[in-house]
């Protein structure tokens, strides 16, 4: 795409400039969310700025939204993330006296840990936390639109799972992902084969990721070397399709759509340094269809995006020097390569 996105008005405050990056998630409903590690996630809407935060979640004791396990699940019927918490009468405090004869204390939450998985309606009405008692800790996880869960992590023999729960958590069962690291048999950690896996199991289940798409939801691992794609219906039944990648191109993660499938491409030895490709897939066979490529202004290099939906790829820009963050929408122009 040679032409940049379009600017609009919608800003946001420079305070969350600071500090790391900011995370943007869509899902063509109209709004753009940023998540940002270690405040929580807000969504910017045609009625305001709309927020998702731990204040609200009165139930849940102690929650932490900060410790790298907020990915949120944005969906038709609301938006719902993991959160962690702290059970007071199973922290373990060791008290001693240090050198200087003062009293020192150190309190261990490892046998305290909660887990929860807390739920808002989309504006911004704090709903409840389902407690999490699963066989596996949960990594990632996605909701359907009828409010069934896919869920992704490691067992306690650290055996990598993709599980379907019903819309109040509970386990129903483990998905058998054909070539997937993941496996629905009673295996130890050593029998585990990662076919095309570029780096270690935990990794490779850690950098696993659900995106909804028109009513099913999508699962492709980052770190696994096949551009395999695995589409689940609500009901745990699951089609696999292989992606066909260009000769000379790396190929990364999806892009939400309500079209063909986009992911994000990249090509090594490109020298279109702050460019980001995208590749239109055919969601039947895997096919290529075309290359897209979102080029950024000289004068606002990061341009990150986030959907596509309804003819136009929407996202945010950083302007890091005026210490602001602007929503971005735009039309795509087809970038014509040797690959195309």
């Amino acid at each position: 795409m040679r032409r940049s996105l379009s600017r609009k008005a919608s800003e946001w405050p420079k305070a969350w400039m600071q500090g790391g990056g900011v995370e943007s998630h869509c899902i063509g409903d109209g709004n753009l969310y940023l998540l940002k590690p270690g405040t929580g996630l807000v969504g910017l809407t045609a009625n305001g700025v709309v927020s998702f935060l731990n204040d609200k979640m009165t139930d849940i004791p102690h929650p932490n939204t900060t410790s790298g396990q907020l990915n949120p699940s944005i969906s038709p019927s609301g938006i719902s993330f993991r959160v962690s918490g702290v059970d007071d009468a199973k922290v373990e405090t060791t008290k001693w006296t240090d050198e200087k004869g003062q009293i020192q204390e150190k309190r261990d939450v490892t046998n305290a840990a909660l887990n929860y998985i807390a739920r808002f309606d989309k504006d911004g009405t704090y709903r409840d936390a389902i407690k999490l008692d699963l066989p596996f800790i949960v990594y990632q996880f996605a909701a359907f639109d009828s409010g069934n869960l896919l869920a992704q992590g490691l067992d306690q023999n650290k055996v990598p799972r993709v599980a379907l729960l019903d819309a109040s958590a509970q386990f129903l069962r483990y998905l058998d992902l054909r070539k997937d690291v993941s496996t629905s048999k009673a295996v130890s950690g050593e029998d585990i084969k990662c076919d095309g896996c570029t780096a270690d199991v935990g990794s490779v289940v850690f950098n696993g990721y659900f995106t909804p798409w028109r009513g099913k939801i999508l699962f492709k691992r980052e770190d696994a070397g096949a551009a395999r794609v695995y589409e689940i219906q609500d009901g745990g039944e699951v089609r696999v399709v292989n992606v066909k990648v260009p000769d000379g191109y790396n190929i990364g993660g999806l892009v939400p759509t309500d079209g063909n499938w986009l992911f994000w491409i990249n090509k090594p030895d490109s020298r279109e340094a702050g460019t980001e490709s995208f590749l239109e897939v055919d969601p039947q066979n895997g096919e290529p269809l075309r290359e897209y490529r979102v080029k950024p202004p000289d004068k606002s290099p990061e341009t990150d995006v986030s959907c596509f939906f309804d003819g136009e790829f929407w996202g945010i820009r950083r302007d890091e020097k005026q210490q602001k963050l602007t929503v971005v929408r735009g039309s795509a122009e087809l970038y014509r390569g040797r690959n195309q």
